[in-house]
């Protein structure tokens, strides 16, 4: 993996998958969600890091011309440090209870 790409182009169905076709005639080959399949034949926007020679890992892909959709990315590693601050807690006030019985 390597640096962050924004590219602009169409995207297009393959046999190996989804493929953005870039207006200096570039071929990308994308590693994307099912989410994007509904942009095939559009122009789109695609943020991601590069991967290979001609391989891109998509962060985003949006329709072209239109502002950059908000992402929201929950981090596996942020989810489970709220759920042992939660499970800490729980274990705390469960202890400080039944001390007072």
């Amino acid at each position: 993996m390597s640096s962050d790409e924004h590219l602009t182009g169409t995207l297009e169905q393959s046999p190996n998958g989804l493929v953005l076709r870039t207006d200096g005639g570039g071929a990308w080959e994308l590693d994307s969600t099912r989410s994007a399949r509904k942009l095939i034949g559009s122009r789109v926007e695609i943020i991601g890091q590069r991967s290979g020679f001609n391989g891109l890992v998509c962060d985003q892909i949006w329709p072209a011309g239109q502002p950059r959709p908000r992402g929201v990315k929950l981090r596996l590693e942020f989810l489970l440090t709220a759920a042992l601050v939660a499970y800490g807690l729980y274990a705390t006030i469960g202890a400080a209870i039944s001390t007072l019985r």
